[in-house]
């Protein structure tokens, strides 16, 4: 006679039933890999433990560094290099460079010689030699020392006079 203690018990066992099942499922995953030494010196890579003395390395307790083996890189595209277009002079007087500072306009003074000069700021835009007093140069404005005209007078090879006029 089956009484309802019976029929309850498939019930009760089931959970553990199914427990049991987990745990031995565990169990079995949990099993490592070994790197082992095999005959003649090869290598040998197995879920359970090596034998004594071969065991080369426990990938679980030691796994494996990442190595990067550079490859070879794609060759690259040789571009023509395009040919050096010649630059034009400038036509504009004002837009020539001389040479030396264009700031420096500003500080020439009487007693300077002409090399002086040209070494603060550079060749003049005009030269003049049939000036009584002397030769005299004039520098046209400019970037930097815009707006003004400046003239220096020499004679004898020094500075004379030094004139700067604004313009527009």
């Amino acid at each position: 006679m089956v009484t309802a203690m019976n029929r309850a018990l498939p019930l009760r066992i089931a959970p553990w039933l199914f427990l049991a099942s987990l745990l031995t499922t565990a169990q079995s995953a949990e099993a490592g890999l070994y790197k082992c030494a095999a005959e003649k010196g090869a290598v040998v890579y197995q879920d359970g433990p090596c034998a004594p003395g071969r065991e080369l390395r426990n990938l679980e307790l030691e796994p494996a560094q990442l190595s990067v083996v550079p490859g070879t890189p794609p060759p690259r595209k040789v571009e023509k290099a395009e040919p050096v277009a010649k630059q034009e002079k400038p036509r504009n007087v004002a837009a020539r460079t001389r040479g030396g500072n264009v700031a420096e306009r500003r500080f020439l003074r009487t007693g300077m010689t002409a090399a002086e000069v040209v070494a603060r700021v550079g060749r003049p835009d005009m030269q003049s030699s049939r000036h009584k007093e002397g030769s005299q140069w004039s520098y046209l404005p400019t970037a930097g020392d815009a707006d003004t005209l400046t003239t220096v007078t020499f004679a004898s090879g020094t500075v004379t006079r030094v004139e700067r006029r604004i313009v527009r």
